[in-house]
């Protein structure tokens, strides 16, 4: 009705067990509070009919977070600030893998999970994101940090995550609904 979205919104979470990254302690769809206007399945798999009948809301997930967390408890993950804001959650201990790992190429820049997986661990990535195996990774990159006392390689990033060395690019984010060729092309 507002015409709000949520950019941020929750649809799957994934928990593993840091002593044992091969537990899975929770993995789930969540239910969306609000209609989808885009699953991002490109990216993360999920589409509309998978979905359809979860029953695990955000609330659920939010409750399983506080029996498992204690104020001491560590959150280990790549970004974490999203998962965080995803879960409307707020939490003081998190070992957050992009902000542990520079750039070769750009210090100030935050270097991808899938870089960083492919510097310091010497793997690749899948294309579609799966939440449990990220979860693991950026576990594995946290620990390959505090083993090397962060004495660890800068992050070569792939072409797809660098600047254009030669010219200029745009990049065009989130193109409004209403927006039509002609509104485009009277903008250039």
């Amino acid at each position: 009705l507002t015409g709000s979205k949520n950019s941020k919104a929750l649809c799957r979470v994934s928990i593993v067990n840091a002593e044992k990254p091969d537990e899975v302690l929770l993995d789930t769809l969540v239910k969306p509070s609000w209609p989808v206007t885009d699953y991002r399945t490109r990216i993360n798999g999920i589409t509309k009919e998978h979905l359809e009948n979860v029953q695990f809301t955000l609330r659920h997930a939010q409750a399983f977070m506080l029996k498992l967390c204690s104020q001491e408890t560590v959150i280990v993950g790549h970004a974490v600030h999203n998962d965080l804001v995803a879960l409307n959650m707020g939490h003081d201990v998190v070992s957050d893998s992009s902000y542990l790992f520079r750039a070769k190429d750009s210090p100030l820049a935050t270097p991808s999970l899938k870089d960083t997986v492919k510097t310091m661990l010497n793997m690749d990535m899948p294309e579609t994101h799966d939440s449990v195996n990220d979860a693991r990774k950026a576990l594995e990159c946290v620990l390959h940090w505090v083993e090397n006392d962060g004495k660890v390689a800068l992050v070569e990033r792939s072409a797809k995550n660098r600047p254009a060395s030669m010219g200029h690019k745009l990049f065009v984010h989130r193109i409004p609904k209403i927006c039509n060729e002609e509104h485009l092309n009277a903008m250039f």
